[in-house]
């Protein structure tokens, strides 16, 4: 699947919701995974509204050229609005099609966006834009659905695991078997940004207006007479991250 495929793309509605609803990724996850080395050019492709963008700009040395891939036009406005100072190094490309110079970076990192790609096609241009030793790094959270309310959440909103553990990307013969490492963090949401955070979700947007209301009913069902959740409530929504970093040969 390309990324231009994705049901996100020129979404107004989503671009503008996902900054404030969407989790971040934790801290020493992504800085683990940045290489130590005075100077790196980094890739974020799928950029999105600059979730893992934000972070890799606040963990950066003064050294760090960090690039910014997205093909929505409404997701790269928000994500220049949050980062203007990027706004040069914020480019219209796909993860097949990125536009970045040849043997140009040392690490990239597809956040929240391999299962959106044409995998194969994609493999080839991060060849092609890799230096030989540099990373490539597959990066996602997920509902933590190990705990019972929260799988039960999971499911009203649609939003079942995408990645498991057991079955590691491929990222083929030009780069090394992935190492894997994973984190479990807490997001903090209101139970209004909860109501929110299920209308970013693909199966949401995929949907009827008949099924998207019966799953906001289901979801107000659930929040606030189930789980008796307030409106001046914070609810720690448990996440699990997991990252797949393999070396280009």
């Amino acid at each position: 699947m390309s990324m231009l495929s994705n049901p996100y793309a020129d979404n107004d509605d989503v671009a503008r919701l996902y900054p404030h609803v969407r989790p971040g990724y934790p801290r020493d996850l992504v800085q683990s995974l940045i290489p130590d080395q005075p100077s790196v050019t980094i890739a974020d492709i799928g950029a999105g509204t600059g979730k893992l963008t934000g972070l890799l700009l606040a963990l950066g040395s003064q050294e760090q050229r960090l690039w910014a891939v997205e093909p929505s036009p409404s997701m790269r406005a928000e994500l220049i609005s949050q980062f203007p100072q990027l706004s040069a190094s914020i480019i219209s490309g796909t993860a097949e099609a990125t536009g970045l110079p040849t043997h140009s970076c040392d690490t990239i990192f597809y956040s929240q966006s391999w299962h959106w790609l044409d995998q194969k096609s994609a493999l080839i241009e991060a060849v092609r834009i890799l230096k030989p030793g540099g990373t490539a790094v597959v990066i996602a959270n997920q509902l933590d659905v190990s705990i019972p309310w929260v799988r039960r959440l999971s499911r009203i909103m649609r939003s079942g695991d995408v990645y498991r553990r057991s079955f590691p990307p491929q990222f083929g013969p030009q780069f090394s078997a992935p190492k894997f490492a994973m984190a479990t963090w807490q997001d903090r949401l209101s139970p209004q940004d909860v109501m929110r955070l299920g209308t970013t979700r693909s199966s949401w947007i995929r949907s009827s207006k008949e099924n998207r209301d019966k799953m906001q009913r289901n979801l107000r069902w659930y929040l606030y007479d189930k789980l008796q959740y307030r409106d001046e409530h914070i609810l720690e929504l448990p996440y699990v991250t997991y990252a797949w970093c393999a070396v280009r040969q």
